[in-house]
């Protein structure tokens, strides 16, 4: 603002530029933006459930040691991808088969590449049962994190789809749940995925909830200032 004024931020405002009535709104205005936002996920991932179908992406099995923390390759791309558990890890068999438990969770970390798509089948240690429930924490490439929670099909075979322009960088699959009863998985296998580069600079993470809560706020500060400043000297 000129004419001899300083500009004015919404660090600079008094309560006095608004008025009881005014200020009361504008907070209240600000407050429903704020839990709106906060309801809005910063970031995006949903379960399929797709019967058949590799992803370009497989990640095979070559005579690798069996351990907690195992890397395997993938083809074609020859693409590094960390399985690790909270127990043994035992690659059975060669090419694109599957990692023998038991284990209660286990992550899937491809390195140097994210992804947009992956899949894989899950097997249960206890067949016999029905009704699996489980759950996917996906992390994403620049910050972030979902969680998701669904119901194995009878196949076994799920698959994690990136929204929008998300990239993943991990999963992790735990909490095998069956009539309220925790059970370990006897294994998983078949894991595809498409791969997304990730080199060149990250972008930028999406801001927080608080972060646009606050933007809004001095947006709306600095705009009532001025327009009671002007109105005064008018």
């Amino acid at each position: 603002m000129r004419n001899g004024s300083r500009s004015v931020g919404w660090m600079d405002a008094r309560p006095s530029d608004f008025g009881g009535s005014g200020m009361k709104m504008f907070l209240a205005s600000v407050a429903v933006a704020a839990t709106a936002l906060t309801a809005l996920p910063a970031s995006a991932a949903q379960l399929f459930y797709i019967s058949g179908g590799n992803y370009d992406e497989m990640v095979h099995n070559d005579h690798q040691a069996a351990g907690t923390s195992i890397t395997l390759k993938t083809k074609p791309s020859a693409y590094s991808v960390i399985f690790s558990a909270d127990d043994t890890l035992t690659p059975n068999g060669n090419g694109f088969a599957k990692q023998d438990g038991p284990f209660s969770w286990v992550s899937i970390d491809p390195l140097d590449v994210g992804f947009t798509k992956m899949g894989f089948t899950l097997n249960p240690d206890g067949k016999s049962k029905a009704d699996w429930d489980f759950d996917i924490l996906v992390t994403f490439i620049g910050g972030g994190t979902q969680l998701l929670s669904g119901v194995l099909p009878s196949n076994g075979k799920v698959d994690v789809w990136a929204q929008g322009s998300e990239i993943m960088d991990s999963v992790k699959i735990f909490n095998l749940t069956s009539g309220g009863k925790s059970y370990d998985f006897a294994d998983i296998r078949h894991t595809s995925f498409d791969a997304k580069s990730i080199g060149g600079p990250t972008p930028p993470g999406v801001p927080e909830p608080a972060t646009w809560a606050m933007m809004i706020a001095g947006f709306g500060l600095a705009g009532a200032a001025l327009r009671r400043r002007r109105a005064i000297a008018a």
